[in-house]
């Protein structure tokens, strides 16, 4: 009897003194020596900047609470999984701001997608890390950078409405009206939220205020009605911008479309009540003058054009007649080349490169070189110091690329159908 009791003590003993050494050992294994912890720190953060650097922008992942239930000092290990957490987000906030320092824009975007998936708050500060990136770059001119920046960007997060705006905002600031328009149309595609939607409304209600102010003060008519065109060949063109449109055509002296305008408008909330007015200020007593669908410009220089379905064609040249065929496109900003098509051109390699810029196209947005011929030919003018866009184009046997609004804006310009003929004049 007195040995099976001292048995079961014993046993009770053993058991004590186990649960002690484990608690003691769990406690050591957790706060250990602060030098041992700092240095385990540091080798994760070491070993996450060589993987990035290596490609492959592997992060210490966060630690988990597993454990918890087996120790008795809660406190203790929450304040050590916080500073674990606070070193993992310095960590990757650190390897997110060394690969846009050295311009490893891809991976910075991969390392952005990843912790987007482990972790919400260290991808909003990295969200708005690299918003203020691209206003930098927007705001100092860097159009390169910028460029590529957004194109590793969107290739992913395709209809991020913040870097859309962004991205229309810089089409904007350097004189890429028409290109804003679309990316404006992209940015209003994807705005899925109402409050989305208003951020897009009022980004472009105000962009197109700027350019008619501008326009108007300037008196450019012409290039005031081709942007309100692309406007409304977009889909975006409002009842205000409507009237807009008609009093450019009106100040223009094209009375008549003006008149058209105005009649659409009379029943609009908005505008009916200015349209009304307008149309009676202008008419009063006066005859309006008739419709002419197809004016022709006196004093014209005529460049024979090829058709092509209902677009036309026409040559653009350097100095020593190579010629390549570009389709008309008012809706383009830039002239556009493919690659075949620049090498033609620039044959004397006297095309400058300036900038890399990012361009919307069919098949979505892409990178291109913007360079500067010091002559260009166009019929019997010379263009002097004109930019081109080089980008990847969907070639065929006859089409080289776009002549856009920086030429054909120089002239006024029209497209005689009948003859198939693209009729300039100077401004």
């Amino acid at each position: 009897m007195n040995t099976h009791l001292t048995m079961v003590i014993v046993f009770i003993s053993g058991l004590c003194l186990g649960w002690i050494g484990n608690t003691w050992v769990t406690r050591a294994s957790v706060k250990g020596d602060t030098n041992t912890l700092s240095d385990t720190r540091e080798s994760s953060q070491f070993e996450g900047l060589v993987t990035a650097e290596s490609g492959e922008t592997r992060i210490p992942e966060e630690p988990t609470n597993s454990g918890r239930d087996n120790l008795t000092d809660p406190f203790a290990i929450s304040t050590e999984e916080t500073d674990v957490a606070v070193s993992a987000s310095t960590s990757v906030i650190s390897i997110f701001n060394r690969l846009l320092a050295n311009r490893n824009y891809y991976d910075a975007v991969y390392l952005y997608q990843e912790q987007e998936q482990k972790s919400a708050r260290i991808a909003f500060d990295m969200k708005a890390i690299l918003l203020g990136k691209l206003e930098d770059f927007k705001s100092n001119k860097n159009n390169s950078d910028f460029s590529e920046l957004v194109e590793s960007y969107l290739s992913v997060y395709y209809d991020d409405i913040d870097v859309l705006l962004l991205l229309a905002d810089f089409n904007h600031s350097n004189g890429s009206y028409l290109e804003a328009v679309d990316v404006y149309l992209l940015a209003k595609t994807y705005a899925y939220t109402i409050n989305d939607q208003q951020k897009v409304d009022n980004s472009f209600n105000r962009y197109v205020e700027l350019i008619d102010s501008s326009f108007t003060n300037q008196k450019d008519w012409w290039s005031l009605i081709n942007f309100y065109s692309h406007i409304d060949t977009s889909g975006l063109l409002s009842s205000t911008h409507q009237y807009n449109q008609a009093m450019a055509y009106l100040r223009s002296g094209d009375e008549s479309f003006a008149v058209a305008q105005f009649n659409e408008l009379l029943n609009d909330s908005l505008v009916g009540e200015a349209a009304s007015t307008a149309l009676n200020n202008l008419i009063g007593n006066k005859e309006i003058p008739s419709v002419n669908a197809n004016p022709v410009i006196e004093q014209v220089d005529a460049i024979a054009l090829q058709r092509r379905g209902n677009q036309y064609m026409v040559d653009l040249a350097n100095n020593d007649q190579n010629s390549v065929k570009l389709l008309l496109d008012t809706g383009a900003s830039m002239t556009a080349l493919s690659r075949s098509a620049f090498s033609t051109l620039n044959a004397d390699g006297d095309a400058v490169a300036e900038e890399r810029r990012v361009f919307r196209t069919a098949g979505g947005v892409v990178m291109g070189t913007v360079y500067s011929f010091p002559e260009l030919v166009l019929g019997p003018h010379i263009l002097e110091n004109t930019q081109v866009a080089v980008i990847d184009l969907d070639e065929d046997r006859d089409i080289k690329g776009l002549l856009g609004m920086n030429i054909l804006g120089q002239f006024r310009f029209q497209i005689d159908q009948e003859n198939a003929r693209l009729l300039l004049r100077r401004k």
